[in-house]
């Protein structure tokens, strides 16, 4: 199913039912899409104006940028919502002999590490939209520097929902390697994406 194509009310009704799944990795998505889309909104509302002719090219990269964003957060919200099932199944395997437990183990820990590393996905993304966030802040129509600063403020909402998921399956990741190596990746995109979001409150 293809998530993205549900309308606004159908989507909210489906995270508000008594279903896991859409839950809040997959809104992560949601919200990261937004933020590139009002980023997109920014930069179309600015090309064509003569006071902002110098950075015309610039907001026609991030308009392509954008465009192609978005659809990298749809593949979250749905790869978020088909991970979350694999680990739920696999909790239900079989689990009485030494076998089936072994087998039930391996499975549950290669879905875990799938899932997070989906929700790393979402925060390595939204890293990269706050440069282009940045940018439609700072050379982007100034009339619609509060649409640049909701882009800022969904981009950080977006990134601390990716973090949360990717801990939330951290701890139940055994091998220690891949948990050490996502943890100082994670840390490395957290201090980015801080920086700029920094930087945004600074044009204000």
């Amino acid at each position: 199913m293809s998530y993205e194509k549900k309308s606004i009310e159908e989507f909210c009704e489906l995270v508000a039912s008594n279903q896991p799944a859409p839950g809040g990795g997959a809104v992560g998505g949601v919200v990261g899409a937004l933020a590139s889309a009002l980023v997109e909104m920014v930069a179309n509302l600015t090309v064509g104006k003569k006071k902002y002719e110098e950075w015309e090219a610039e907001m026609e990269e991030v308009i392509e940028r954008m465009e192609a964003f978005r659809k990298k957060m749809y593949t979250i919200l749905n790869r978020d919502i088909e991970v979350f099932t694999k680990v739920m199944e696999c909790y239900k395997l079989p689990n009485t002999s030494d076998e089936e437990k072994a087998y039930r183990k391996e499975k549950l820990q290669d879905a875990l590490k799938e899932a997070a590393d989906v929700a790393f996905e979402l925060c390595r993304l939204t890293s990269e939209l706050s440069v282009d966030v940045i940018e439609v802040a700072k050379h982007g129509n100034k009339n619609l520097f509060s649409d640049a600063q909701a882009a800022c403020e969904l981009c950080r909402a977006a990134f601390n929902i990716g973090k949360a998921n990717v801990n939330v399956n951290l701890k139940l990741i055994e091998d220690e390697e891949f948990k050490s190596n996502l943890l100082n990746e994670l840390a490395e995109l957290e201090a980015k994406i801080k920086y700029n979001l920094e930087v945004i409150e600074d044009f204000s």
